[in-house]
């Protein structure tokens, strides 16, 4: 019942989630349901699943997106899914992606760091939480990159802002420590003043909300500790 309007563009994720009870004896991989969800409240605009490589995630979730016409929607995705492909059919219809960068994109990953480096961010912001025994700092950077020069294979992808993220975390009863640096890439114009940066900041931070209600359902559905007879699938 979720209507999209190209105008008032929402947010979602996209995100993959391996059903562990679906892998058949002799394979490494089972059954892949791929959604995408809603950031606002988590309701499932639509999904697809596939049997295979990490990498056939890739263009099942593309398809996913084009069979639910999203494509000019707000898309939020991991790593995996920045590629041309993905970057190009959102730019093209309007679209608005946060991608995560890591290193399948070395190329890529080491030039936005270089930019980094010799750069001061436009925008900075930071959060602290407190929760569940832990206390999470998040540290968020935005730099304009429109300017930057880009291998001819992201021609039609627009890439117009870096995220850096350090992400802060304190176990209280321990006092363990532990950081972690990440890095997204998006198409989002934010020296229009008419997208406020925080905004983008918070689909981030939503986005890897999805993926830990994924690791949810992993723990209370046990599903890493089941173990099937038979195939799930009807030859």
């Amino acid at each position: 019942a979720i209507k999209l309007d190209k105008e008032e563009k929402q947010w979602f994720a996209g995100d993959g989630k391996e059903l562990r009870g679906s892998i058949e004896k002799g394979s490494k991989r089972g059954e892949v349901i791929v959604q995408l969800v809603r950031h606002e409240d988590g309701s499932v605009l639509g999904q697809s699943r596939y049997n295979g490589e990490k990498e056939s995630e890739k263009p099942c979730l593309r398809n996913l997106i084009e069979s639910k016409d999203a494509q000019s929607q707000k898309i939020t995705a991991d790593a995996l899914h920045l590629n041309p492909a993905m970057t190009s059919m959102i730019e093209q219809a309007e679209g608005i992606f946060v991608i995560g960068l890591k290193e399948n994109q070395k190329e890529l990953l080491a030039d936005m760091k270089w930019h980094i480096k010799n750069h001061q961010p436009l925008t900075t912001h930071s959060t602290v939480d407190k929760g569940h025994g832990r206390l999470e700092q998040r540290h968020y950077y935005h730099f304009d990159i429109s300017k930057e020069y880009f291998d001819k294979r992201w021609k039609t992808t627009n890439f117009q802002s870096l995220f850096k993220v350090i992400r802060h975390r304190t176990i209280l009863k321990t006092d363990d420590h532990s950081e972690e640096t990440a890095y997204y890439i998006s198409n989002g114009n934010l020296l229009d003043k008419t997208k406020p940066v925080v905004e983008y900041f918070n689909a981030i931070r939503n986005h890897w909300s999805v993926e830990v209600n994924n690791h949810i359902r992993d723990v209370t559905l046990s599903e890493d500790h089941l173990r099937t007879k038979k195939s799930l699938l009807q030859k």
